[in-house]
């Protein structure tokens, strides 16, 4: 249901590939207005360039609607850092170019970081199925099991001689899980099964 209409991005070799494996990107998904269509195109447009001018930024790609009765596009702007991402998503200019679509738009589904817990299953492109539920329990597995193990084992000789609540140590243990879980192990594992994850063997 989407068109790819534009991509900045171009890979010559395997490195250059691999760095862009690494990338972070800001996501903008917005219902346009039928009569503005031609407005909200030149603005996609200026937001594009503007952001070309940002420290780290790598490759731009906005996604047209084919369905004229559903009218929105998907606008992804990639870094190559979240440092990087997050220095122009906050910063006055990126500020002043979303305000300026919304008089184009009659909602605004997010505009959002691409990282985070919301991308412990990465999608490799913004049309891609989620992966099988089978999959993330795998990939789940395989990131909490030694996950609990390596933290028991580092943190038991610390708490122990605290005598803290079980309860305050699950909590301790929970908080740094999930820190963990959502960086640096989920990101990293799905970048590094991405094939596996969103291949054609479901």
């Amino acid at each position: 249901t989407w068109q790819i209409c534009g991509c900045a991005a171009s890979m010559s070799d395997d490195s250059e590939q691999k760095d862009a494996d690494q990338w972070v990107g800001l996501v903008i998904s917005e219902l346009v207005r039928a009569d503005r269509i031609v407005e909200y195109e030149e603005w996609s447009a200026g937001i594009c360039e503007a952001a070309k001018s940002a420290p780290g930024f790598r490759a731009r790609q906005v996604i047209e609607p084919r369905d004229s009765t559903h009218l929105e596009y998907l606008i992804v702007l990639k870094f190559d850092t979240l440092p990087n991402l997050d220095l122009w998503h906050e910063s006055d200019d990126c500020r002043d170019w979303l305000a300026k679509s919304a008089a184009f738009i009659e909602r605004r589904s997010h505009h959002d970081p691409g990282v985070g817990v919301e991308m412990w299953y990465t999608r490799p492109d913004p049309v891609a199925v989620s992966p099988p539920f089978w999959k993330q329990v795998v990939i789940g597995v395989i990131a909490v099991y030694p996950s609990i193990i390596l933290l028991r084992w580092l943190t038991t000789p610390i708490f122990a001689p605290l005598n803290l609540h079980p309860d305050l140590n699950l909590l301790i243990s929970v908080f740094l899980l999930s820190c963990l879980l959502t960086w640096p192990l989920m990101p990293m594992l799905t970048r590094f099964f991405n094939r596996w994850l969103y291949g054609r063997g479901r």
